[in-house]
């Protein structure tokens, strides 16, 4: 088939490790896959080195498949409006984009974070009408509300509308993908057809995760990292994941080493609590490139899976959970719900 992905996120920006490898994947199953995304600014908002918001860029990705970029106004800060911004623009731009340039595709797939990235399948000329999966990464409205980003009576105006939105959405589509348990169980609490939802947990190319590819002798001090029992949280470091109790703890236990890999819009604040704490065992290591991240890994002891405990988040995936189990490391979930289970049933870290 020819498959129309839509995603707002993709390579080159950090913690896009699933859109590529469901793109590649189907390409693998011989499937001709024309991906539709914007320009990498995540998670900055800054657009990133070698690119410039343009009305439309086409390029070929190393694997060799074709990416056409769409305009979008680059944003990732707290502000719900500039947020909300951001998302529409991707939209209205990947909307024009896909009515000039891409060909019709058989089927449309659509890597719902966030659930706007729909909303160019809605807006389709008659030419370029076609079945519609949606891939449901975030709930919504659940992430919008329970971020908070908005409250009180805009919020509860902007729920309903969002709701709204995503029943709409939910209804048209031709079937529905969930990357865990308890996500199929809210989905179907607000009326869809059990029948429409299909368990599709994430995965990930583990080429530079599994055992037998880690490097075996990472030097850490090449990687700016700690001496001693290293545990790591690799991933975004925002609002969400919850990730203040967890310095607060290792500011009890200087003989633990703790580092952070990745970049976000609390990593500001993360880090004043680290040094108002004297938690000089926390180590911030910033944004790295995928293909390096197979060496910080490497050279952890434990990594860590953290988020709030909230009603929305206890039916999350991280997909930084599938590529530690694919490192074979031990896995502390700083969490409650699905991920939480996963560890405990599987007996392959712990739970806290």
């Amino acid at each position: 088939m020819r498959i129309g992905f839509l995603t707002q996120w993709y390579p080159p920006e950090p913690g896009t490790v699933v859109p590529a490898a469901i793109a590649r994947g189907l390409r693998d199953l011989g499937h001709q896959v024309d991906v539709v995304t914007g320009f990498p600014n995540y998670p900055t908002g800054v657009v990133m080195d070698g690119y410039r918001v343009r009305p439309y860029q086409r390029e070929t990705d190393e694997a060799g498949i074709i990416v056409h970029r769409a305009p979008l106004w680059p944003n990732h800060d707290s502000r719900a409006a500039a947020r909300m911004a951001n998302y529409l623009s991707f939209s209205l731009g990947a909307s024009a984009v896909v009515r000039a340039k891409v060909p019709t595709p058989d089927v449309w797939l659509v890597y719902s974070s966030p659930a706007t990235a729909v909303i160019p399948t809605q807006r389709l000329l008659r030419r370029h009408r076609a079945p519609v999966f949606l891939l449901i990464q975030d709930l919504w409205p659940d992430s919008v509300t329970g971020s908070g980003f908005v409250g009180g009576r805009a919020g509860a105006a902007i729920e309903t509308a969002l709701r709204r939105f995503c029943d709409a959405s939910y209804r048209s589509a031709g079937g529905i993908g969930v990357i865990s348990p308890g996500m199929r169980g809210v989905l179907t609490s607000r009326g869809v057809p059990d029948a429409k939802i299909h368990d599709t947990p994430n995965w990930v190319e583990d080429g530079h995760l599994s055992p037998d590819t880690l490097p075996s002798d990472v030097d850490r001090a090449d990687l700016d990292l700690p001496l001693g029992r290293l545990w790591m949280y690799a991933g975004n470091l925002g609002e969400l994941q919850g990730l203040d109790p967890l310095i607060e703890a290792f500011a009890r236990r200087p003989q633990a080493q703790l580092a952070l890999v990745g970049d976000g819009v609390a990593r500001v604040r993360l880090e004043e609590l680290a040094t108002r704490l004297g938690a000089t065992n926390v180590t911030f290591v910033g944004a790295v490139p995928t293909d390096a991240v197979g060496r910080y890994v490497a050279a952890s002891d434990i990594q860590v899976v953290s988020l709030q405990d909230t009603a929305l988040l206890r039916v999350t995936m991280p997909s930084k959970f599938q590529g530690a189990l694919a490192a074979a490391r031990p896995v502390l979930v700083h969490a409650a719900g699905d991920a939480a289970d996963v560890v405990a049933t599987a007996r392959c870290g712990w739970v806290r």
